[in-house]
């Protein structure tokens, strides 16, 4: 299914800031007077009201924790427990701390669901559909949510409903013998696969998610899973990275998956610390027999976002995604820069690349509003001699 874009994706740069913030008062009242003063304080508190989105976009938590217990999993040793958690907050009062986050532009922002719990565990499924659904209602941030659950139909239905345009992530490690070992009490992995591909029958936008690349077994059963994949109707895969920790690289190795050492740039230093293995080689060919079976390979799962919201982006190295996003004029810019509070800073040069700027580096009072210019002209925004943002 051709996703559609949205009004807005079609205003200029300037009308595009306006439309966004339109959008965030708008949902910020309705949502306040939806929750009351004490949620309204609880909404303020919270820390999904100051975070500054990863590069995959605001992390969203449905809950804390999950019970699949994958062995290569870092949530255990970022302190979230075995058994999942909902999320504290009400759905409503969670969405307006999404609100009133400085950073969150309405319709721009990626929202990432899934990044440390699984979001359809029985214990937040019913939560996280409808967050997901109010989130993109009153915001609508381009949405996506990765799991190692099923796609059974009233889950699929759910989120077709929440988010037309919604890019889900099916996680798919191993196969087989490796899989139970690896993933002990998630749903078998040939199971999800088949699942996935029903939902993309359906008119859910489902990529295959290899992340992570465990070294020594996805590399050696890529095409297998890929085989599967596509025999099930998916035809879209986005690879990722191993991150580890001392105490996953003690398991792995004690379940005969050692890590080779030339993969690991160097000892995590603390036992919270994590380390992103050295796996662009491995990388490089699971995506080149991907495109040999004809998938749509993408570098990184926000570009499976973009593609699924029609938002052109070329913010970052991996660029563009979708498509190239239109060069604002330089007297455009320079009007953002105004009504953005950014007058400190001049505008040196803009491109199909960037928007070069001259200016101080910026305080965090400052920096939430460079960040609306990056998402709106979907353009890296970058400071001389300081910083990009």
């Amino acid at each position: 299914m051709q996703p559609q874009p949205l009004p807005f994706q079609r205003m200029s740069l300037v009308k595009r800031i306006e439309w966004a913030r339109r959008v965030k008062e708008e949902a910020v009242e309705e949502l306040s007077s939806t929750v009351g003063g004490e949620g309204v304080e609880r909404a303020r508190r919270d820390h999904h009201s100051r975070r500054k989105p990863r590069p995959c976009g605001l992390t969203i938590h449905t809950g804390y924790g999950c019970s699949y217990g994958c062995i290569y999993c870092y949530i255990y040793d970022m302190g979230f427990p075995a058994s999942p958690e909902p999320y504290p907050l009400t759905v409503e009062e969670q969405a307006l701390a999404i609100a009133l986050n400085p950073y969150v532009v309405p319709g721009h922002t990626f929202a990432a669901y899934g990044s440390v719990t699984e979001p359809f565990l029985h214990e937040v499924l019913d939560r996280s559909v409808r967050l997901i659904s109010t989130v993109y209602r009153y915001l609508r941030l381009p949405s996506q949510v990765s799991t190692k659950s099923l796609l059974i139909g009233a889950v699929v239905e759910g989120l077709m409903r929440g988010d037309p345009n919604l890019s889900v992530l099916v996680s798919v490690s191993a196969v087989g013998r490796e899989a139970r070992i690896l993933e002990p009490r998630a749903p078998p992995a040939e199971d999800r696969i088949l699942y996935a591909g029903w939902a993309a029958r359906r008119g859910l936008r489902v990529a295959l998610f290899m992340r992570p690349i465990i070294p020594g077994v996805t590399d050696r059963q890529a095409s297998t899973i890929l085989r599967m994949a596509w025999e099930a109707g998916v035809r879209e895969v986005v690879l990722g990275s191993l991150r580890v920790t001392t105490r996953i690289l003690m398991v792995l190795e004690h379940a005969g998956f050692p890590v080779p050492a030339q993969l690991i740039p160097r000892v995590p230093r603390s036992r919270r610390e994590q380390v992103t293995l050295r796996a662009s080689t491995l990388k490089e060919a699971i995506a080149a027999e991907a495109r040999r079976m004809g998938f749509k390979v993408y570098p990184t799962a926000c570009a499976a976002n973009t593609v699924s919201h029609s938002l052109p982006c070329n913010m970052c190295r991996y660029g563009p995604c979708y498509t190239q996003p239109p060069t604002p004029s330089p007297e455009e810019v320079e009007e953002a820069l105004e009504i953005l509070g950014l007058k400190r800073y001049k505008l040196v040069r803009v491109t199909g690349y960037e928007i070069l700027l001259k200016g101080p580096r910026p305080t965090k009072r400052v920096e939430p509003s460079l960040y609306w210019l990056r998402d709106t002209s979907r353009l890296r925004v970058r400071i001389a001699g300081k910083m990009t943002i």
